[in-house]
């Protein structure tokens, strides 16, 4: 079943200009290679289904396949088969978020249940366009051989198919850090050499909660070098799905809703100058919001998924489509640029960087 409607009308139901409701339930929207179907989670912990955009018609992917039904994501690789995050069973909404959730691939053929690729990670993923590639992080809670429950490694893993169908393949970490930082890869860029991910920082020295302090980075594969693509103080600022072009991403910024959580979607310029446009156009006096982006591979369309700004981060309440090319047209597109990392009453501490042991390219691989 679909996640509990809310007591209040879907402010898509009455949409703003460009915006249309795709779905009244559902979350974590994904779209297929070929730009026709977007992949998504019906629930939390629940199955993972698709719709056609041109006709609305849903297809099951996982219902019926298997004893596994407890998913959380599902993103579509290179080769168009269905990559799924989650935990095996139903544990509690920490651990089998934070803790049990693992990797597996379902072919698209849907013939056989998905299959566990044995690692378990933490939140998201990135998945290459090129080849059946993915980035990841995992956690001390994840797995505590690598560390602490605050210990990170990110990942960048080849998936390879055998006789026994899908499996974790060369595997390299690239980045390690600790102590109030935690990474999570969003998106490869150009050609898999740089890999863009979400950094949170859970640091009680700056008196703001987990929730409120994300930034965007990129760190550089062949160079082993980071950069900051925006960085604003005490304001939420997570990246969701890159535009096909590579120049820009889809941004989760909390700089028009006091910080967190974020109430819209913005484009983010990915050339350093921090330069973001408003896309979705969520009202101010509703409690909705809009989150978890995917843009389609033409570039034409956003898919994105909605929610109450109470409800749990990746709790979704239905799925929405903003149409890029007539939101371009219209010409209210209003950049800005954050104009200082200093809030009133609050120190402009600098952002705690990982120690270089830590922080160093690695090409060792954990099996």
């Amino acid at each position: 079943m679909p996640n509990e409607p809310a007591d209040i009308p879907q402010f898509l139901e009455d949409p703003p200009p460009f915006h249309r409701l795709l779905l009244s339930y559902g979350e974590r929207p994904y779209w297929t290679r070929d730009g026709a179907r977007i992949a998504f989670i019906e629930r939390n912990y629940g199955d993972a289904s698709e719709i056609d955009a041109a006709t609305g018609k849903v297809r099951p992917l996982t219902a019926g396949l298997g004893d596994h039904h407890s998913f959380l994501r599902v993103l579509v690789l290179s080769n168009g088969d269905y990559l799924l995050i989650g935990p095996p069973e139903f544990t509690d909404r920490d651990v089998s978020r934070r803790v049990e959730s693992e990797l597996w691939v379902l072919g698209q053929d849907l013939t056989r249940p998905p299959v566990r690729l044995g690692r378990r990670i933490f939140e998201g993923c990135g998945v290459s366009t090129l080849v059946p590639r993915i980035t990841y992080a995992v956690s001390g809670r994840n797995d505590p051989s690598i560390g602490a429950p605050d210990v990170y490694e990110c990942h960048v893993t080849d998936i390879v198919y055998g006789p026994d169908g899908p499996a974790l393949g060369n595997d390299r970490v690239f980045y390690r850090t600790k102590g109030g930082l935690a990474p999570e890869p969003q998106d490869f860029r150009h050609g898999d050499t740089e890999v863009l991910f979400a950094e949170y920082h859970h640091d009680a020295v700056r008196g703001v909660t987990p929730e409120s302090m994300c930034v965007v980075k990129g760190y550089h594969l062949e160079t082993g070098t980071f950069t900051t693509y925006i960085d604003e103080a005490y304001i939420h600022n997570e990246p969701e799905g890159i535009f096909p072009d590579h120049e820009y991403i889809c941004l989760e910024s909390g700089c028009d809703s006091g910080g967190y959580p974020p109430r819209n979607l913005w484009k983010l310029r990915l050339d350093g100058s921090q330069r973001r446009v408003r896309m979705t156009d969520v009202p101010t006096d509703t409690r909705w919001r809009a989150t978890n982006s995917n843009v389609s591979p033409d570039g034409r369309w956003l898919a994105f998924m909605v929610g109450l700004k109470d409800d749990e981060a990746g709790y979704g309440r239905g799925l929405g489509l903003l149409d890029l090319e007539a939101w371009e047209r219209s010409g209210k597109l209003e950049w800005e640029t954050p104009t200082s990392r200093v809030v009133d009453g609050l120190p402009d501490i600098p952002y705690p960087e990982p120690t270089a042991a830590l922080a160093t390219a690695s090409s060792a691989g954990r099996g």
